[in-house]
């Protein structure tokens, strides 16, 4: 793993190894540098990737689900474990990103580890997160609701991350600009 300039936050009020082994997870003691949050069938093959092989050329350990996932590895405890232990969290926000429970709750864990974090906007406005209801996402929250396998407090606090996380200074990204 390559030296980083990068300081390390504390990432939780308390110790994430200590939180995830009281949660019942395996703890991986090594760390990130960075962690990249996409939907997979938006991003995955481009800007995920891009960004992935980009940070492994300038020799940081970067976290994207595929390659870094092994045959046996828990996908829950080691992407949490990924989230907690990188320096940098970066999410990449595509039109479909709010259709997948596994992004928005992977953006829950990363605003609070209090890491830097740093918004891609893909073919997405910064806006459309602070209106999650009426824009890009309010159809994806719509299917939320209308499946009733999530809880109210949860769908608020996942739209209350959004519109948190377009208030950081990111990226905007049009995929057809190439």
């Amino acid at each position: 793993m390559a030296s980083s300039s990068l300081s390390h936050q504390q990432s939780v009020e308390s110790d994430p190894s200590s939180e995830l082994e009281r949660e019942g997870f395996s703890v991986c003691t090594k760390g990130y540098d960075a962690f990249i949050n996409h939907r997979g069938p938006d991003v995955k093959e481009s800007v995920a990737s891009e960004i992935y092989n980009f940070l492994q050329r300038m020799e940081y350990r970067a976290f994207l689900d595929q390659p870094e996932l092994e045959l046996g590895d828990s996908i829950h405890s080691t992407i949490k474990n990924a989230i907690t232990t990188s320096i940098v969290q970066i999410s990449i926000f595509s039109p479909g990103y709010a259709e997948s429970c596994w992004c928005l709750d992977e953006l829950l864990l990363m605003l609070k580890t209090k890491a830097r974090f740093i918004p891609v906007f893909c073919d997405v406005d910064p806006s459309d997160l602070r209106y999650p209801d009426k824009r890009v996402y309010a159809r994806a929250f719509v299917e939320h609701e209308e499946k009733r396998r999530f809880s109210k407090e949860r769908l608020q606090r996942w739209k209350e991350a959004l519109h948190s996380s377009s208030l950081f200074c990111g990226y905007n990204f049009s995929t057809s600009n190439e």
